[in-house]
């Protein structure tokens, strides 16, 4: 199977595969968070059972039925991300700012029978543009350690002959071992790695001595969904709706890992001593889906219950890769390279089952309540391009996720054309229990302001959201079989705000 190159490493311990996709790539991509229009942020896109937003159609399409004219929305955004990082008592910090559009939407209101006030009152049909997640992020974080990177690669060697691993005029090792040694290809031929035997590596590096560690890394890109919806509305009473949802993905991640020797460090047993190496890795995945939702609405009185389901969506992704490794010695420097490589494979995403209850009070007020049921041990990759099956990393994702309960909330207050809105939202972890980031929950807080008049409106949100969470440079043991390197440990927390305006017609 062709695969990235071990890039799990820095991201968790939860899977030891270093298969390209592996089960954080599975969790990125199904993941959605509350993205549209500002008034669905504003309230923590808790609008299930609300409806008549744009923003409802990536959610639960019933409420397209809501709508009783034709709609234009827009919304341009702007994001702030900070990551703060904290590593062997070190820490380091950075923040990216991004603008975007996270909605644009159109809504065409149809009623067969204008006097009608019982069965078949009006149809609609939505189609326009929801973001689903942002990946820009970029952090940075270093500090000391008294094991290195160089011994994981040296563990990674163990059964390769060396001279196996070197290419000359007729011979490719990354041909002919296989990606899966890519790096003990690329640690032999920088030298970070020294033969004990024929098939038996250590690090390029003393015992005693110890190296200053750094990260950096930067991801871009994002997901959205391209909507086409239809709604209908009964008696005013029972709404249901459809949306065929077109996702597309576009993520890029790029690292550059560093160590640097301490000055203390002596020369090893050639006579040489090392100075620091660079491990750079990018790798971009690209692609789209498809799926489809389903949903209902039922006013009774104030009060309206609602109810959807979102089949899995079915993505067909590309990924593009490679990586390179340089290193600095007192006798000279050395680099390596792989080849660029590019994987085709398919991702099914989990099912998801929303229920919603909400209570308006005449033209005052609203206040409403969601529960997403995710069960994320059920994404699965697909139909490898070279017709891998990956049994191995389905059992990983289902040994590592769980079902969750998301949980939203939101409330509105109307004086006059004025609308005041607040909303809270939790994620819990998809981890099980044991793994690293178990309890690496996310939490979103979001307020905004609405201004409605005749045909045009205009609100404004502000999200703040956070999330702790933990990685490793790279899985190294204990001979008890615990890990040898500590985790780093991360608050990402981001504010945006957004603009929606709109016009009915």
């Amino acid at each position: 199977m062709k695969t990235k190159l071990f890039y799990i490493i820095l991201f968790s311990i939860a899977i030891s595969s270093a298969n390209a996709q592996i089960a954080t790539d599975a969790l990125n991509y199904s993941q959605t968070f509350n993205g549209g229009t500002a008034r669905f942020v504003s309230m923590g896109g808790a609008f299930g059972a609300l409806g008549g937003d744009f923003s409802s159609l990536s959610y639960n399409p019933a409420g397209l039925g809501i709508f009783r004219s034709s709609e234009f929305t827009i919304t341009p955004s702007f994001k702030s991300r900070n990551v703060n990082s904290d590593y062997n008592g070190s820490s380091g910090e950075d923040t990216r700012n991004r603008l975007n559009f996270d909605n644009l939407g159109f809504v065409l209101s149809f009623k067969p029978y204008k006097e009608r006030e019982s069965g078949l009152i009006s149809f609609n049909l939505g189609f326009g543009y929801n973001r689903t997640n942002d990946y820009y992020t970029y952090s940075y974080i270093k500090g000391s350690n008294s094991n290195s990177m160089m011994d994981y690669f040296a563990a990674n060697a163990y059964g390769y002959n060396y001279n196996d691993l070197t290419p000359d005029d007729t011979y490719n090792p990354f041909n002919e071992l296989g990606t899966n040694a890519w790096e003990s290809i690329m640690a032999w031929n920088t030298y970070l790695i020294n033969p004990l035997s024929a098939t038996e590596y250590e690090a390029a590096l003393n015992a005693e001595d110890g190296v200053f560690q750094s990260n950096s890394i930067s991801k871009t890109g994002g997901s959205g969904e391209y909507v086409f919806s239809f709604g209908t509305n009964f008696s005013n009473k029972l709404f249901i709706g459809a949306t065929l949802g077109i996702t597309s993905i576009d993520y890029t991640y790029s690292a550059t890992y560093q160590e640097d020797a301490f000055a203390s460090n002596d020369t090893i047993f050639n006579g040489d001593r090392f100075n620091n190496f660079k491990y750079r890795q990018t790798y971009e995945t690209k692609g789209t889906g498809y799926n489809l939702k389903l949903g209902a609405i039922y006013k009774l009185e104030g009060l309206r219950l609602g109810l959807a389901v979102h089949t899995p969506t079915y993505y067909n992704l590309e990924d593009t890769y490679s990586s390179s490794m340089s290193s600095d010695f007192l006798d000279g420097t050395a680099e390596s390279y792989t080849p660029n490589g590019n994987y085709e494979y398919h991702l099914e995403t989990p099912f998801k089952t929303i229920a919603s209850i909400a209570y308006v009070y005449k033209d005052l007020g609203l206040i409403s309540l969601d529960v997403e049921h995710i069960n994320y041990s059920s994404m699965r990759f697909r139909d490898g391009g070279d017709g891998y099956d990956y049994t191995t990393e389905n059992d990983d994702i289902n040994n590592a996720f769980k079902n969750v309960n998301n949980i939203k909330l939101g409330v509105e207050y109307r004086v006059k054309d004025v609308f005041l809105r607040g909303g809270y939202a939790f994620y819990p972890s998809p981890y099980k229990s044991g793994y690293l980031n178990k309890d690496a929950n996310r939490s979103l807080i979001s307020g905004g302001i609405g201004y409605r008049s005749g045909n045009f409106f205009i609100d404004a949100a502000y999200q703040y959201s956070i999330q702790k969470e933990k990685y490793i440079f790279y899985d190294l043991r204990n001979p008890d079989g615990s890990l040898a390197v500590n985790p780093v440990s991360t608050k990402t927390t981001e504010g945006k705000l957004l603009v929606t305006m709109g016009f009915k017609f």
